[in-house]
């Protein structure tokens, strides 16, 4: 091969792979992933938008840490390394309804991200891919969970009239006082639940785990062989 068709050939090879690495980094096709092991990080507070319009509906998806707090002040804010909170959550928001999300697995990562929410009102929470979280002092009328996905939801001191929750896929609840509610368990989900001179209805797996105790005025609560939803005969 002459000196000429080499280069022509190294040429091209070098603008092939100029141009597939103009579309990896353009297209978001690679991202570069902080590693999981570095706990040498700058931790950040970023603020999230709360005031415009008053958020009731939460979804969260990704292993964080938590909390909604009843407070009269409206205040919500993402706490965690510089890196990932700024490059890799996701916030989008639409009317009265809030997405959390993460674009990599956190499972790996050695530092927690947080995140506090500060609100008067909520009327929906949906939580998945493992968050841990807990609700204070929150009162109500009503107010719809679900969990999925390994996640963990501790509802502390805090009072609804009408809770209606969803656990799927080995999630957790804690539910410490609610007047009435209706449960829905399934994929060994666990669910403790005090009800307060209400009555409790729904349906519940066989391989669930159902805690109920308090002042029940009327229990309804049928349990379906498998996850299908058929009645145990």
């Amino acid at each position: 091969m002459k000196l000429t068709n080499k280069i022509l050939l190294v040429f091209l090879i070098l603008l092939v792979l100029l141009v597939t690495a103009y579309k990896i980094i353009f297209n978001s096709i690679v991202e570069l992933i902080p590693s999981a092991t570095d706990k040498k990080a700058e931790y950040i507070y970023r603020m999230l938008p709360l005031t415009e319009m008053p958020i009731k509906v939460i979804e969260i998806k990704g292993r964080f840490i938590v909390e909604f707090i009843k407070s009269d002040s409206v205040l919500a804010a993402i706490n965690g390394p510089d890196n990932l909170v700024n490059n890799y959550i996701v916030v989008e928001r639409k009317g009265n309804k809030m997405l959390i999300r993460s674009k990599i697995d956190l499972t790996n990562y050695y530092h927690p991200i947080s995140i506090r929410f500060n609100m008067k009102n909520l009327r929906m929470i949906a939580l998945s891919n493992g968050t841990v979280a807990s609700m204070e002092k929150f009162y109500g009328d009503s107010l719809n969970i679900t969990l999925e996905d390994s996640t963990i939801f501790n509802a502390a001191s805090s009072k609804i009239i009408q809770t209606n929750i969803t656990c799927w896929k080995t999630s957790t609840a804690m539910i410490s006082k609610t007047k009435n509610a209706t449960v829905q368990l399934s994929d060994e989900s666990n669910l403790l639940l005090t009800i307060d001179g209400g009555e409790v209805r729904g349906t519940i797996g066989e391989k669930t785990d159902f805690g109920l105790e308090g002042n029940i005025k009327k229990k309804s609560v049928i349990k379906v062989k498998g996850e299908t939803g058929r009645r145990e005969k």
